[in-house]
């Protein structure tokens, strides 16, 4: 009963996103703008002696960075449909009938997880296909068709485990758009302060010092090792690390998020 519950409720929240096409085009076209617009201005960058990727052109070395902000673009908007809920007494609704808060909760993340991986793969898409146009040869990242399917888990479930976990905790708190989407800033600079755009030894030594410490540093290493240079032991290493601070930030927003919505239905 409860996997009918779940399985109806993500149909219905896929089918929900039809009504918010601004939201979905958003989280869409800004990375995509970006990328064109950065891997054109900087693409010198590559010829800056000491740059351990100067053997790659720049769009290469940035679209890991790009796939990673896709993601959290997607995240961060994902509150829109939900607020939508709770604004107009959806979620209330739901809670009168027999459907469990856990069913509800789970079917949510799923859709945001379809829709999220759905639009990565596009994004992927564009830069195969700017890849082309640039050197004139159609080909996948360095690990392949599989390789690209470990970027989507990878950058999905980072964008909805902790920065969805975190918006949608915000979303129960304040019901306001305008907060959740105040946020979004926070996430951005947290891209920027890591070798999302530059590597790190062209990097301040106080960034340089800083990146260590921040998470979405570790998926950004491990994105970049699949798409250009595979699974070799260091990505495979890079992957583990990420995966670990994946499960850690995840267990640790889901607690935040669970006890920010019982407060709030209460």
């Amino acid at each position: 009963m409860r996997l009918n519950t779940i399985l109806t409720l993500y149909v219905r929240n896929l089918k929900q996103y039809r009504r918010l096409p601004a939201v979905l085009a958003f989280s869409f076209i800004v990375p995509v703008i970006q990328y064109l617009i950065f891997s054109n201005l900087f693409n010198s960058l590559s010829d800056v002696p000491g740059n351990p990727y100067g053997g790659y052109p720049y769009y290469m070395y940035i679209t890991p960075a790009i796939i990673i902000l896709t993601a959290i673009f997607g995240s961060v908007n994902s509150s829109a449909a939900l607020l939508v809920d709770l604004n107009t007494g959806y979620f209330d609704k739901l809670r009168a009938t027999p459907a469990s808060l856990a069913p509800q909760i789970i079917a949510r993340f799923m859709s945001e997880f379809t829709r999220l991986s759905l639009q990565l793969f596009l994004i992927i898409t564009v830069s195969i296909l700017y890849h082309k146009k640039v050197s004139g040869v159609l080909e996948l990242p360095e690990a392949g068709f599989l390789g690209l399917i470990t970027i989507v888990i990878l950058a999905a479930s980072f964008g909805i485990g902790v920065v969805g976990n975190l918006v949608v905790a915000l979303a129960f708190k304040t019901k306001s758009e305008q907060a959740v989407q105040a946020v979004f800033p926070l996430f951005f600079v947290a891209v920027f302060m890591s070798t999302a755009y530059v590597p790190d030894v062209l990097l301040p030594g106080w960034l340089q010092s800083a990146v260590i410490y921040n998470p979405s540093e570790y998926l950004i290493r491990a994105v970049r090792g699949i798409f250009l240079e595979g699974f070799t032991d260091s990505t495979l290493d890079s992957i583990t690390i990420a995966v670990s601070c994946i499960i850690v930030l995840t267990a640790i927003t889901s607690t935040i998020n669970y006890r920010t919505i019982i407060k709030s239905i209460d």
